[in-house]
């Protein structure tokens, strides 16, 4: 759902998606303003070329912003720039994940920072996804499939707790190798989704089962013994 707003007041849901796939390959997100999102979207398509003669993974994103801040000085929306999408893309190889954040300033996603939330329910979703991350990912990035998982279920908790701002249906998209080994933006068809939205219910269960097993002592069996001091 796109959900334009006047004042800062959401006025309604319209129906239309926020992912696209573009040249590059790209995986192109909006937050914030429609019509400067879409704008953004025009020259990151036709931009994609320049990837390759970059020497470092930001000098796409920065080139982005400088042309689309003059392009916004130019038509007169420098002081009201709303634009903060999140755009994935190869570079040397290797995939890149940037976040427009502020005045459309770009930031590298990395392996100490890999998540982020934009928009409108940005403040249920990043303690959220702060939680999750703490629960799936002690040892740092999660695989593809953990990445779906934890996205889904932000989403979807995203929905229930901020309906006046976040509206279904849940969209994914990807950056992973193909069978061959190349690197692809795919979108995820629904019934994929729908697996990873059935999975939430799962763990759940496992919440449910384990509050269960504390209420009747039977928790206790599986509570590890006090830690033993070094031997001097």
């Amino acid at each position: 759902m796109i959900t334009p707003n006047v004042g800062g007041l959401n006025v309604g849901h319209h129906h239309g998606q926020k992912i696209s796939i573009l040249p590059g390959p790209q995986i192109f997100a909006i937050a914030g303003d429609i019509g400067q999102n879409a704008r953004v979207r025009i020259m990151a398509e036709g931009s994609h070329a320049q990837i390759a003669t970059t020497q470092h993974p930001i000098d796409f994103p920065l080139g982005l912003t400088q042309a689309m801040m003059q392009q916004f000085i130019a038509t007169g929306i420098n002081n009201a720039i709303s634009a903060n999408p999140v755009l994935a893309y190869l570079h040397s190889g290797e995939h890149q994940c940037c976040v427009f954040e502020g005045a459309f300033q770009p930031r590298l996603l990395d392996e100490h920072h890999y998540y982020a939330a934009h928009g409108s329910g940005k403040l249920s979703a990043d303690p959220f996804l702060r939680f999750l991350t703490d629960v799936f990912c002690p040892n740092g990035r999660p695989t593809v499939r953990e990445g779906i998982f934890l996205a889904a279920w932000t989403v979807q908790h995203v929905i229930d707790v901020n309906p006046g701002g976040v509206a279904g249906p849940v969209r994914i998209a990807t950056m992973e190798r193909d069978s061959t080994g190349a690197m692809a933006a795919r979108s995820l068809p629904t019934d994929e989704i729908d697996e990873h939205l059935q999975a939430i219910e799962s763990a759940w269960s496992a919440l449910r089962k384990w509050r269960d097993d504390i209420q009747s002592g039977g928790a206790a069996e599986d509570i590890p013994g006090p830690p033993q001091p070094p031997s001097a």
